[in-house]
C-alpha cells in the first residue's frame, strides 16, 4: 500500500471519530433538555418523604409529590388570626358580625328638620327653673369641698341625688368595655356631629351610637394608631394624635397596642394637636352636638377653653353636650384645674353635669348638658 492511501484512510478514521463525539455530545443535550428538574409545587399542597441511610451518608430528601385529592379536602389556610401588631400580643381583631340596627334609628330617621324659626313654646322643659333646681341641689353638697382639692376629685357619687331634677329627659346608656357614655337623642332631624377624643382601642359604644342615630359624622383622634385606625374607620375619620393646649412633642399616659389585653398604660412622647385647632381649623366645626373625652390627664390641659369668653367661644365653637373623665390620679396638677373648672361651671351656669361614677381614687367621670344654647336646647331639649 502506497503512502498515499494509507494517509487517505486516517484522514477518513479521524473524520468518524469526530462525527461520534459530535453525535454522543447532541444526544447528551437532547437528554437534558427533555427531562427538565420538576417545580417544587406550593407548601400546602406537598408532603416532604425523608429516607434514613444508616451510615455517615446524609439524609436523601426525595423530591415532593402533589397529593392532589387531599389538598382538595383541606382548607387553604389552617392559621389562626393574626395579630394585628409586630409583636403579636396586641388587639385581635373579629370577624365582622351581623349589624342589628337599634329600634330608634327609623324613629329619630323620621323626625322633622330642626328650625329654629318654628315656634316651639310651651317648651317641653322650663330650662330656667331646670338650671335653678340643678344649683339647688348640687351647691350644697360641693361648696362643702371648696378648697379641699382631694375631696372635690374623689367625692363625686355623692353629687348623684342631683340627678333627678333631669328626670324629664331620657338620657340614654352606650356602653363600651369598660365604662359607659350617656347621650340624648335629638328632638329633631338635622346632620350630627360626633367627636371622640382617646379612642383607647374600644369603639362599641361609638357603634352603637352610630346603629341609633341617623346622619351622624364621627370624628375620632387618639395618638396610638393601631387598633385605634382600623376600628375607628369603620364608621368615621380617624386623626393619629393628642389634644392638648398647645402642639408641640408631649409625653401622654397612652395605651400601646401591645399592652391591649393587660389594659396597662405607659407615658410616651406624641405629637400634640391644640383643642381648638382640631375642633376650627382641621375638622371645621362651629357646632359639636357629642363629645366623649378620655385622654388619661390630658384634659387638664384645656379644661379652661370650654368656659364662657374662652378660645372656643373666640372660634365660635359650641359644644351640646360631652363625657368627660377626669384622671387626677395619674396627672396630680390637674386635681387644681378640675377645683376651679367646676366652681366657674357653677357660676357661669352654662352647663349641668350628671351622672358621676368613680372608678378609682382620682379617676370619675361626668356627663355635661350645655342648657344655654339655643340651638342645643331646640334640638335636644325641647
Amino acid at each position: 500500500m502506497d503512502t498515499r492511501s494509507k494517509t487517505f484512510r486516517r484522514s477518513h478514521a479521524f473524520f468518524y471519530v469526530l462525527l461520534i463525539v459530535f453525535i454522543y455530545i447532541i444526544f447528551c443535550l437532547l437528554a437534558n433538555t427533555t427531562n427538565p428538574v420538576p417545580k417544587i409545587p406550593e407548601e400546602s399542597q406537598v408532603s416532604y418523604v425523608v429516607k434514613k441511610v444508616e451510615s455517615t451518608v446524609k439524609p436523601i430528601i426525595q423530591i415532593p409529590e402533589v397529593k392532589k385529592e387531599e389538598s382538595k379536602l383541606k382548607p387553604k389556610s389552617t392559621r389562626k388570626p393574626e395579630w394585628d401588631t409586630l409583636d403579636g400580643m396586641g388587639y385581635e381583631f373579629e370577624k365582622p358580625k351581623e349589624i342589628k340596627m337599634d329600634p330608634r334609628f327609623e324613629i329619630q330617621n323620621n323626625l322633622s328638620k330642626c328650625d329654629l324659626t318654628v315656634d316651639k313654646s310651651p317648651s317641653k322643659i322650663d330650662i330656667p327653673k331646670l338650671m335653678n333646681d340643678f344649683q339647688n341641689c348640687i351647691k350644697p353638697i360641693v361648696e362643702k369641698w371648696k378648697g379641699d382639692v382631694k375631696s372635690i376629685n374623689t367625692k363625686w357619687t355623692e353629687t348623684l341625688s342631683c340627678d333627678s331634677v333631669f328626670n324629664q329627659v331620657e338620657i340614654l346608656p352606650m356602653e363600651n368595655v369598660h365604662e359607659t357614655k350617656w347621650t340624648i337623642l335629638p328632638t329633631c332631624k338635622e346632620e350630627n356631629i360626633m367627636v371622640t377624643l382617646g379612642i383607647g382601642h374600644d369603639t362599641i359604644a361609638e357603634e352603637k351610637l352610630n346603629r341609633t342615630l341617623p346622619n351622624t359624622k364621627f370624628f375620632g383622634a387618639d395618638p396610638i394608631i393601631e387598633p385605634n385606625r382600623q376600628l375607628y374607620t369603620a364608621f368615621g375619620k380617624y386623626f393619629p394624635f393628642a389634644i392638648g393646649k398647645k402642639p408641640g412633642f408631649t409625653k401622654f399616659r397612652v395605651l400601646p397596642n401591645q399592652n391591649q389585653k393587660t389594659r396597662k398604660y405607659e407615658y410616651q412622647d406624641v405629637t400634640t394637636i391644640p383643642f381648638t385647632y382640631f375642633l376650627s381649623d382641621i375638622l371645621g366645626l362651629k357646632q359639636i352636638d357629642i363629645a366623649w373625652i378620655d385622654i388619661e390627664g390630658g384634659e387638664f390641659e384645656f379644661l379652661d377653653q370650654i368656659h364662657r369668653g374662652g378660645p372656643l367661644d373666640q372660634k365660635g365653637i359650641t359644644i351640646c353636650q360631652f363625657n368627660l373623665e377626669v384622671h387626677s390620679k395619674f396627672h396630680p396638677p390637674g386635681a387644681q384645674v378640675y377645683h376651679d373648672f367646676v366652681f366657674r361651671v357653677l357660676e357661669e351656669k352654662r352647663y349641668v353635669f350628671l351622672k358621676p361614677a368613680a372608678t378609682d381614687i382620682g379617676v370619675h367621670r361626668m356627663f355635661f348638658i350645655n342648657v344655654e344654647n339655643e340651638k342645643c336646647i331646640r334640638k335636644f331639649l325641647q
